[in-house]
């Protein structure tokens, strides 16, 4: 595919429904101001081409954070590793000076697994 057929600023994602946010922020209070809890990117740069599944089994299965952002690992249809070699996860907060896309390099430092595994509701989306 040319570059140009990729387009950059948008991506796909879980978006999570409204009662799976609210189980992630009640089982992780957020440490941190920028609460953001909303999506698992699956693939960023789309083509015309792509296309999401709009359902997916996916369970939390870990926890990640630094000094001032912090994540929740997730496995999307049993994998925990996006195509890109990232790993699936939602962005839960940050302080105003961090970027959600950092959450990768937290996770990356390594993460611990959650003591009891718990499903949650999302639906697949193209976002920008």
């Amino acid at each position: 595919m040319k570059p140009s057929e990729i387009i950059m600023e948008t991506y796909s994602a879980y978006v999570l429904s409204k009662k799976s946010r609210a189980k992630i922020l009640s089982t992780f209070p957020p440490k941190f101001p920028e609460v953001r809890a909303h999506h698992i990117t699956v693939k960023f740069g789309l083509s015309k081409e792509d296309r999401i599944p709009r359902q997916a089994k996916i369970e939390v299965v870990g926890y990640a954070a630094d000094d001032s952002l912090e994540a929740v690992v997730v496995s999307v249809n049993g994998r925990e590793h996006r195509s890109d070699g990232g790993i699936y996860h939602i962005t839960l907060s940050h302080t105003a000076d961090r970027k959600s896309s950092q959450s990768n390099n937290v996770i990356a430092q390594g993460w611990e697994p959650v003591s009891e595994l718990f499903n949650i509701d999302a639906v697949g989306e193209i976002l920008k």
